[in-house]
């Protein structure tokens, strides 16, 4: 064997330990980005199931909302019929008592 076929054996003996290497740290690296798309997966469907328990609460809370107003309605309108009751009773009240009063004057 001739010297330039022993150096070309050991260059390319180094080159391919080096290629083995960057091979290995390859698979290292696209094995911890499979392992982090597992996580991308779950973490998705946590988040899936996040927005529907958001979407539950908000259809309830609507629901909620609407029953409360239409609650709070019927309250404002017996509320206003008693006030008008009121303030015609309050009339009546004033009119006596300036009948009253113009009776003793």
């Amino acid at each position: 064997m001739s010297p330039i076929t022993i150096v070309l054996e050991l260059s390319l003996g180094v080159l391919l330990a080096a290629c083995l290497f960057y091979c290995w740290r390859l698979d290292r690296k696209l094995s911890a980005l499979r392992a982090g798309q597992d996580g991308i997966r779950e973490a998705a469907r946590e988040l899936n199931a996040s927005v529907a328990a958001a979407e539950a609460a908000v259809k309830s809370l609507r629901q909620t909302a609407h029953e409360t107003g239409r609650d709070l309605q019927g309250r404002i309108d017996t509320a206003s019929a008693i006030a008008e009751k009121l303030g015609l009773a309050l009339g009546r009240v004033r009119s006596m008592a300036d009948v009253a009063r113009g009776g003793r004057s």
